[in-house]
């Protein structure tokens, strides 16, 4: 019965480190990757950019309690907040955690975390931060429609993403796959340029004028679009 006990105990310890590995990848692919559409130019054309988001725009949104887009004058975050519990006997096992004064911290970087005890229960939370826009040298932002334009240049294209505003809630959108692409060219038909390597085409640019890009706006059923909600 011991030893059983005893496997079982360190058969969680693993999962809570394992868990710990898979929410920290996790969060990374919830960003869009090696993108599929790009633009010929920053978005949309003949829109001023601007230096600041106004004050208007700021705030903080959430999709849930662990989910949530803070918008300021100058960047754009996402936040995640993981939980994860562990009696005091498993926290000893954690490599990357101690617990003391009935705070758990970081041991590499003694960062404290939000923490809960209960009885012999240790629950703590791990926030991610995820910069999703900075007005960063490669980065120029519109407003357009009730809806920030996030333009980043790569390569000579531009990486499009877009908050758009509505009554209640923003919808924070990351144009990237074939699916969309395939959702823009059926429905708006769109003047693009192909990138074929190998008989394959490895992404294309788009060249929309501010009329096709008004009515892109308007098209939903994008994979990578999530609602966030007035905090």
């Amino acid at each position: 019965m011991d030893m059983t006990l005893q496997i079982y105990r360190k058969m969680k310890t693993k999962i809570i480190f394992f868990g710990i590995i898979v929410m920290l990848f996790s969060c990374k692919q919830e960003q869009l990757r090696n993108s599929y559409i790009y633009f010929n130019e920053p978005q949309p054309v003949n829109v001023e950019t601007v230096n600041s988001f106004p004050k208007k725009y700021i705030g903080t949104f959430s999709r849930d309690y662990s989910n949530s887009l803070k918008i300021e004058s100058k960047y754009v975050l996402k936040i995640n907040i993981n939980s994860f519990d562990a009696t005091r006997k498993q926290m000893d096992s954690l490599p990357e955690l101690e617990f003391r004064n009935n705070i758990v911290y970081d041991k590499a970087t003694q960062k404290a975390y939000k923490t809960f005890v209960k009885n012999d229960t240790i629950q703590w939370e791990i926030e991610q931060l995820d910069t999703l826009f900075s007005f960063a040298e490669n980065e120029t932002a519109k407003i357009y429609k009730s809806s920030l334009i996030l333009n980043k240049a790569i390569d000579g294209n531009y990486l499009v993403n877009i908050i758009k505003f509505d009554f209640l809630s923003n919808k924070y959108l990351q144009l990237g796959t074939r699916k969309d692409f395939t959702i823009i060219n059926n429905l708006l038909k769109i003047p693009f340029d192909a990138n074929v390597e190998n008989s394959d085409t490895t992404f294309v640019v788009l060249k929309p004028s501010r009329s096709d890009f008004r009515k892109l706006l308007r098209l939903d059923g994008f994979e990578y679009e999530k609602m966030y909600y007035f905090k």
